[in-house]
């Protein structure tokens, strides 16, 4: 898998393209799956499917390429063990790496706070 976190790669013979993160997802056995204007969609995580049910043309329309945080850090949804600066993937499970998203709960700075709402002119 590459990098980025949309994959328009053919499926593994019987399996479904998870329309968020690009994972191939065994149809027969995914836990998670939505409907859609009459075609079923089938996801790798709760995480995944949760992005897609709230806003599924963000996932099944034309994407820009998502902006990078100069500094941002990312992690991987799966693996958040899995952390480093900038965009990449997953060395575990190849998916793409996502860039954290700071709370005021989480106890992280305004500036993380800031950088991560950041979007460059």
């Amino acid at each position: 898998m590459t990098a980025e976190h949309h994959h328009h790669d053919a499926p593994a013979e019987g399996g479904a393209i998870d329309p968020v993160c690009g994972m191939t997802v065994d149809p027969h056995t995914a836990k998670h799956r939505a409907d859609y204007r009459g075609h079923t969609y089938y996801f790798c995580s709760a995480g995944c499917r949760t992005k897609f049910v709230a806003d599924p043309q963000k996932y099944l329309g034309p994407r820009a390429p998502e902006p990078v945080v100069e500094g941002a850090t990312y992690t991987c949804p799966m693996h958040p063990e899995i952390r480093q600066v900038g965009p990449g993937a997953c060395p575990i499970c190849g998916m793409a790496l996502e860039p954290e998203i700071a709370t005021a709960d989480s106890g992280s700075s305004r500036r993380a706070m800031a950088l991560a709402r950041y979007t460059p002119p």
